[in-house]
């Protein structure tokens, strides 16, 4: 079958063939192998890039989960954002969150399109660092992990207007301080400024998020916790994250 699709990761995998994670609109993630793609310069030549948009000729195999990929045709290789390291570190980001938390062969629409969308907007446009906050917690919502800014999770009362929060990796979003206990581990402090902002931010169109600012400080509050977050969630590293936190990327 045709599907369209967003492919995540490629790997070689003997000689010829290669090894894709791709996001399909209409099966989900899946991996599959392209036999002879780095032969077949008709079927495949350029059409396996990581971030494209593509339409992939796909069948099940019998043997296992993964499928056959017979061809591919690139519909939009966003070429634009390729020229950007830091456009690049955060689609990556966003495509490995996706491969981790994502089940196999369980088609999300919402997810597919939001990543579809995200993709062409780094593509055509340079994100603030507040933008790309927001898509983060946006995409971490479409995956089931929204972090709560709006009440405590322990107590289920509100953070008073003024008053210092903790984020709780372990609780998975800001706490009093009387609610810490310490099985929560990793912590980290929110300025009411920067948890005012967390509670806003998540109301805004892409247009309105554009003219959003938010001091070094609170970006660097919000990086900390999600990034703790994240980490936690998957029980070890994010490579794209790691890369990301290496080359000191916003």
């Amino acid at each position: 079958m045709l599907t369209t699709s967003i492919i995540l990761q490629t790997k070689d995998r003997g000689e010829a063939d290669e090894f894709v994670v791709f996001l399909s609109k209409d099966l989900g993630r899946l991996a599959g192998i392209a036999k002879n793609a780095k032969r077949s310069r008709i079927r495949f030549a350029g059409h396996l890039e990581p971030l494209s948009l593509v339409e992939l000729l796909v069948r099940m195999r019998r043997k296992d989960d993964l499928v056959w990929i017979d061809e591919s045709q690139v519909l939009d290789g966003h070429l634009n954002l390729r020229n950007s390291i830091q456009k690049i570190a955060w689609a990556r980001y966003f495509g490995e969150l996706i491969s981790v938390f994502v089940p196999d062969a369980h088609p999300e629409p919402p997810l597919f399109e939001f990543f579809k969308s995200f993709l062409n907007e780094m593509d055509t446009s340079d994100l603030t660092p507040v933008q790309l906050i927001i898509e983060e917690l946006r995409l971490l919502g479409i995956l089931g992990y929204a972090p709560r800014f709006d009440a405590c999770p322990v107590c289920g009362e509100a953070i008073a207007p003024g008053e210092h929060a903790h984020f709780s990796v372990y609780s998975g979003g800001t706490c009093h301080e009387k609610c810490l206990t310490p099985t929560d581990g990793i912590t980290v402090n929110l300025s009411p400024g920067t948890l005012a902002v967390a509670r806003r931010v998540l109301t805004l169109d892409r247009k309105a998020a554009a003219r959003f600012r938010l001091h070094p400080q609170g970006l660097h509050e919000l990086r900390t916790a999600l990034s703790a977050f994240v980490k936690h969630l998957r029980g070890g590293q994010i490579n794209s994250l790691v890369f990301m936190e290496k080359m000191q990327l916003p």
